[in-house]
């Protein structure tokens, strides 16, 4: 099963200055291989359709600590079209989320991922907003509690975890998405 990408390269501006962009395409393709890894788990791969280096999204750092006010600004951007958009951008300073991801997507499949620096990092966060647009939810951690302390080796934790492993059950959830259905699953 594959899922067809569109990747938006988007940096940054404040007041018409461009930030210096952090994503490349070989940068992308490198984050693209921790997340097919991830998923195959699930015999889920993404394929990069389309590749844009989009124009700077003219917004005040002040506006960006919201995760859903910037994956708002940055999908209707674009028109939606067969392909889940991934918007690569830089790092947001006090932005408590990895990226952002309209659950079940909708209104279209579109997340938003921000560079963390590495191949691994950057693939685990983008890997985990995929996960939420194959409705999967985050799991919440009592570290309290030994059994419940093991899933924090899981993609979906909450926060900025390192975790990659899947349950059956989202596995199973996934498969069954409508995301997955919309592309032949």
């Amino acid at each position: 099963m594959s899922i067809p990408l569109k990747i938006y390269i988007t940096p940054f501006a404040e007041k018409g200055v461009a930030e210096p962009q952090k994503w490349s395409g070989e940068t992308a393709k490198k984050a693209l291989d921790v997340v097919n890894k991830i998923w195959a788990k699930a015999k889920i791969a993404f394929v990069i359709n389309d590749y844009v280096e989009d124009k700077p999204l003219d917004m005040a750092k002040s506006a960006r600590n919201n995760d859903q006010r910037v994956l708002d600004v940055l999908s209707f951007r674009h028109a939606p079209d067969n392909a889940v958009h991934i918007y690569l951008v830089n790092p947001i300073v006090n932005l408590s989320a990895g990226g952002g991801s309209y659950l079940h997507s909708d209104p279209e499949p579109a997340s938003f991922v921000q560079w963390y620096g590495n191949d691994f990092a950057n693939g685990r966060a983008w890997a985990h907003e995929l996960g939420h647009l194959m409705s999967l939810d985050h799991v919440d951690v009592d570290y309290a509690d030994e059994k419940q302390a093991a899933l924090r080796s899981n993609l979906m934790t909450k926060g900025l975890s390192v975790g990659s492993d899947l349950t059956s059950q989202q596995i199973s959830t996934a498969k069954s998405s409508k995301l997955v259905k919309r592309f032949g699953g």
